[in-house]
C-alpha cells in the first residue's frame, strides 16, 4: 500500500522562476511531484520558449502536472510579451453583446491550448460592488449576478470550446471587500445570496472553483479558503459541488500562518492549495500534506483524478 507522502504533492499547485526548467526547478518539481504548476509572466519569453516549457512540463517530468495560468482581460494578462494588450471588460461590453466575451474566451483558449495550458484561473465571478482598492478594479464582469452570468458565462463557453478548463473565483465573493486580500484579510459583512448566484447558476457544468481569502462573519471567523463552513458546508453540501476546489495563493497577505493554513485548507475541504512563489514554502506545504489523514486526501485525489480524466486524459 502506498504511503500518504507519496501522493502529497498531488494536492499542490506551485510556481517556479524562469522561462525554462533549470536544475533547481526540476529538483523542486521532481521532489514535490505537484498536481499542478502555475505559470506567471516571469515564465513567459517568446512563443517558442513558452511552447517548449509547456511541452517539458507535459512530457519530461516523472508525473505530468496540470498547467495553469491567470488569463482574464485587460491588466491581468500573463501573455502580454507574446500577444500584447488585451481588451478590457468595458471594451467588450461597449456594444452590449455577450458574444464579444465568447469570442474573447475562444481566442484565449486557442492561445493557452497551444502553450500547453490546461486550466485558466478565470473568470472572476465577483460582483463589482465598491470603488475601494480591493484588487478587483476592471476585473469584474458586472454589478449584478445576472450580468456576471451572461458575460462571464459567455467567456467560459468560448474558453472551454478550445479544451481549456475554466476556474471561476473568488468563492463565495470578494465584491464587497474594501481591502486587497493580497495584502490583508478583508471582512465582508453582506448577504451573499447574489454573490453566489453565478456559482449556483453554473453549478452543473463547473469542474473547478477557486475559494478566496475573504472573511465572512455570518459564516465563519476564518478566511473562506480555510473554513469548513464555507468549503464543505456552503459549496459542497448546500450548492452540491463535487468538482475540484482550489484555494487562492496561500502566500498572500490575508493568510497569517502559512503552515497552519495548508492543513486548515485541506481539512476545510479544499482539494488543492496554491503556493505560487517561494520554493521553501512549497516544500513546507508538501511536508504538511504528507502528514494529513489518508482518508481525507484520498477523497480529494478522487476529485483531482476526475478533473484530469475530463480535461487532460487525451493529452497525457
Amino acid at each position: 500500500m502506498s504511503k500518504p507522502s507519496e501522493h502529497a504533492g498531488q494536492h499542490l499547485f506551485i510556481g517556479f522562476a524562469g522561462r525554462e526548467l533549470d536544475a533547481s526547478a526540476r529538483r523542486l518539481l521532481n521532489t514535490i511531484q505537484p498536481g499542478g504548476v502555475i505559470l506567471f509572466a516571469r515564465n513567459v519569453g517568446s512563443a517558442g520558449e513558452l511552447r517548449r516549457l509547456g511541452h517539458t512540463l507535459r512530457s519530461e517530468l516523472a508525473y505530468r502536472p496540470l498547467v495553469a495560468m491567470d488569463m482574464e482581460s485587460g491588466r491581468v494578462n500573463r501573455l502580454r510579451e507574446i500577444v500584447g494588450e488585451l481588451p478590457t471588460i468595458a471594451d467588450m461590453k461597449r456594444d452590449g453583446s455577450p458574444d464579444k466575451a465568447d469570442d474573447f474566451g475562444h481566442t484565449l483558449g486557442r492561445w493557452l491550448h497551444q502553450f500547453c495550458v490546461d486550466i485558466d484561473f478565470a473568470p472572476v465571478f465577483d460582483l463589482q460592488l465598491t470603488a475601494a482598492d480591493n484588487a478587483l478594479r476592471d476585473r469584474c464582469w458586472g454589478r449584478t449576478a445576472d450580468e456576471v452570468i451572461a458575460w462571464a458565462g459567455a467567456f467560459i463557453e468560448g474558453l472551454e470550446r478550445e479544451g481549456v478548463a475554466s476556474c471561476p473565483k473568488h468563492f463565495p465573493g470578494l465584491g464587497g471587500a474594501t481591502l486587497d486580500s493580497h495584502e490583508k484579510l478583508p471582512t465582508i459583512e453582506r448577504n451573499l445570496t447574489e454573490d453566489i448566484e453565478p456559482y449556483r447558476h453554473f453549478m452543473r457544468r463547473l469542474t473547478a472553483i477557486m475559494v478566496g481569502h475573504g472573511r465572512y462573519p455570518s459564516l465563519d471567523d476564518k478566511p473562506a479558503s480555510l473554513s469548513r463552513s464555507v468549503v464543505t458546508g456552503l459549496l459542497r453540501q448546500q450548492l452540491g459541488f463535487d468538482g475540484l476546489v482550489l484555494t487562492d495563493d496561500l502566500e498572500m497577505g490575508a493568510i497569517s500562518s502559512f503552515e497552519d493554513a495548508v492543513a486548515e485548507a485541506v481539512i476545510a475541504g479544499a482539494d488543492m492549495v496554491l503556493v505560487c512563489h517561494t520554493p521553501e514554502k512549497a516544500l513546507a506545504a508538501h511536508e504538511v500534506l504528507s502528514k494529513m489523514p489518508p482518508a481525507r486526501l484520498a477523497e480529494s485525489r478522487r476529485r483531482i483524478q476526475q478533473f484530469r480524466d475530463e480535461w487532460i486524459g487525451h493529452k497525457v
